[in-house]
């Protein structure tokens, strides 16, 4: 009973931290799309800064993509995933990564 109490415990611990990821990400995102909907009107092709913008949302469609591929309870792809996206700064990984660590501990 006490196993099962515990594997609970860390399984909704996992889902949260899932969960603390996407919705990052899914902030990210939207960042990126309002940056780009609100851009002034570039001159095509001419405009370094939109064009990283568009190359930025190609990316964060890629890493969401990604992150719903993973398997649900696949902890040591998800920390496979946060050590190599580039939406997450240095803090914000350190945090979600020692989270991660807890959840895998129990």
């Amino acid at each position: 009973m006490l196993t099962q109490s515990v594997r609970h415990f860390s399984t909704s611990l996992a889902e949260s931290l899932w969960q603390q990821v996407q919705d990052h990400l899914a902030q990210e995102k939207q960042r990126i799309f309002d940056e780009i909907l609100n851009y002034p009107p570039p001159i095509p092709a001419c405009d370094a800064q939109f064009n990283f913008l568009l190359a930025e949302r190609a990316e964060m469609m890629q890493a969401w993509q990604q992150l719903h591929e993973i398997p649900a309870g696949e902890q040591f792809a998800l920390r496979q995933f946060m050590q190599t996206c580039q939406f997450f700064d240095d803090a914000q990984q350190a945090n979600l990564l020692a989270a991660l660590d807890g959840v895998l501990d129990e």
